[in-house]
């Protein structure tokens, strides 16, 4: 029987649901995350925080230890490469990384990324970020990630606490209007971020399977 593969409507639809079911801590609450109790705050407090960045540092060494230029090159969809997914991963490390040292520096957006291509993920985007990566080794984007992730966690560990958990507008435009920005915590796009990994990460190992079959 041949194995059903999720369409990229589909992983956009879950994901999208889950970054509702993410932010809903801060929108049911019209207060700061800080004034919301401790336990309310704990899944995404700093320590949390900081081993959710590293168990997707492990993750990612894993894969590195597996996917070489052979894998990489096979079809993880229609359009792109395992190896393209992999660049997928590392430029949203290196945008969200960005993103978080920005806000740190108090400073902000001059660019958006709006969804405009549909409701679902910022596909423009996305795609541009993949191109850009097509004439880079696999170890380079495997360095990329890892690199961009442990700069994270050196802000989570250096951001002050008010900073970590009061809203900022982030560039990321859901609606598709650029004027119309993401209004979270640092901490709760750290967490995002950790997600989106995390489902990629579960995407890949099934890919892999397959391909062993």
């Amino acid at each position: 029987m041949t194995e059903r593969r999720e369409m990229p409507e589909e992983i956009g639809a879950r994901l999208a649901l889950e970054w509702r079911s993410l932010l809903e801590a801060v929108s049911a609450a019209d207060r700061s995350p800080l004034d919301l109790p401790p336990d309310r705050r704990m899944a995404v407090s700093r320590v949390a925080l900081l081993a959710q960045l590293e168990e997707v540092r492990e993750e990612w060494k894993f894969l590195r230890g597996i996917v070489d230029e052979e894998l990489g090159g096979r079809f993880a969809n229609a359009g792109w490469t395992l190896k393209d997914l992999l660049s997928h991963l590392a430029s949203w490390a290196r945008e969200f990384g960005n993103e978080i040292a920005t806000v740190a520096r108090n400073e902000s957006f001059e660019y958006a990324i709006p969804f405009a291509m549909s409701i679902l993920g910022p596909n423009q985007w996305n795609e541009r970020e993949v191109q850009l990566r097509k004439g880079r080794t696999l170890e380079e984007i495997f360095r990329e990630f890892d690199g961009e992730t442990a700069r994270l966690q050196e802000l989570v560990m250096e951001m002050e606490e008010p900073v970590l958990y009061q809203p900022a507008s982030f560039p990321l435009a859901p609606s598709g209007n650029p004027q119309e920005r993401l209004p979270v915590p640092p901490a709760l796009l750290v967490s995002g971020k950790c997600l989106h990994d995390r489902h990629h990460f579960a995407q890949i190992r099934k890919l892999l399977a397959r391909f062993r079959e």
